[in-house]
């Protein structure tokens, strides 16, 4: 059966519906979230308790909506991408979006990735706050990992561990590069949001939006 051919706003209007309603997701289980002292420690067990917080949050919503899933690879959309059965990159969450109005197989199907990190402070680990910019916001226009490839907005996480917001916000920005704006939260809320709007250089389309979401894990 042939699809039907929409027009590009028609397209950017089904994904920000589809982007706002992950987003809307996120924020509900963020809020909720409940972290131990062994969790606060790993990063994948904090996104592994955020995982039955989320099927509850998708699960009570009225609008029937698939739960996000946790470390899946990106599957290659057309035989170009194929990496030889090599799978290494896996974004923490994938929000599939089925395009109805697609027109070839390769645009069917855009994932709507979301990467996590940790901020604050550790021993064993004192460059968090430098790596959700290197390992983080980077991977978004980066080809070994491609986030966000074909779609126009992803999502970043940080779960702060320790430290004042300001402080980490203020280090983050510190080692944001010059080319993107910094961010800028109003901590009032336990979970807070902003968004960055990106030039990417390595991954298509170019114009690309990331939409922040810190959550304060401290307690």
């Amino acid at each position: 059966m042939a699809r039907k051919i929409g027009t590009i706003k028609s397209f950017l209007f089904l994904w920000m519906k589809h982007e706002k309603r992950y987003c809307s997701i996120f924020y509900e289980a963020l809020q909720q979230l409940e972290i131990n002292e062994d969790q606060r420690n790993n990063e994948d067990a904090i996104s592994e308790a955020l995982c039955p917080v989320l099927r509850e949050v998708c699960f009570k919503d009225e609008r029937e909506i698939k739960t996000p899933d946790w470390e899946k690879p990106i599957q290659p959309a057309i035989t170009d991408e194929l990496k030889g059965g090599k799978i290494n990159k896996r974004p923490d969450f994938t929000c599939n979006f089925l395009n109805s109005l697609a027109v070839s197989p390769e645009t069917y199907e855009i994932p709507f990735h979301v990467e996590c990190k940790r901020l604050g402070k550790t021993a064993g680990s004192p460059t968090l706050n430098r790596k959700y910019i290197t390992n983080g916001i980077n991977r978004f226009d980066c080809k070994t990992h491609e986030y966000g490839k074909r779609a126009t907005s992803g999502m970043m996480i940080g779960y702060i561990i320790n430290m004042e917001q300001t402080a980490i916000l203020e280090a983050v920005n510190k080692y944001m590069p010059d080319e993107r704006l910094e961010l800028k939260f109003d901590f009032t809320q336990k979970v807070v949001s902003c968004e960055q709007n990106l030039n990417r250089k390595h991954v298509k389309p170019a114009g690309f939006k990331i939409i922040h979401l810190w959550t304060d894990l401290r307690n």
